[in-house]
């Protein structure tokens, strides 16, 4: 889970064209924090600082921890379009996407 958190948070901080001090200001920690976190390193982190960094990404807490295989930046981005509209709109457009997919 480490590293999936890690890899999220360089990947959308980059999609962002966020430096790791942009980031870190953004969210209101330091930049080490914001590096320890990129190399892995997230031992002793506070949820309510994790939360910051997840907003300041336009993310939230639960994709932290969602599963390894649903951790791409454009794949939360699909996933979080999905979860806003209505559930009938949802289906229509996931049956829409699935059938491009195998096109």
């Amino acid at each position: 889970m480490q590293n999936s958190i890690s890899k999220l948070v360089n990947q959308k901080r980059q999609a962002l064209d966020l430096t790791i001090e942009k980031l870190a200001e953004k969210a209101g920690v330091s930049v080490s924090l914001i590096s320890r976190i990129e190399r892995g390193e997230l031992e002793n982190i506070s949820l309510k600082k994790l939360q910051a960094i997840a907003s300041a990404l336009n993310l939230t807490l639960s994709d932290f921890f969602t599963d390894d295989a649903l951790t791409g930046v454009h794949t939360l981005e699909l996933l979080s379009y999905l979860k806003s509209l209505p559930e009938d709109q949802r289906e229509t457009v996931s049956e829409s996407v699935l059938k491009i997919l195998k096109l």
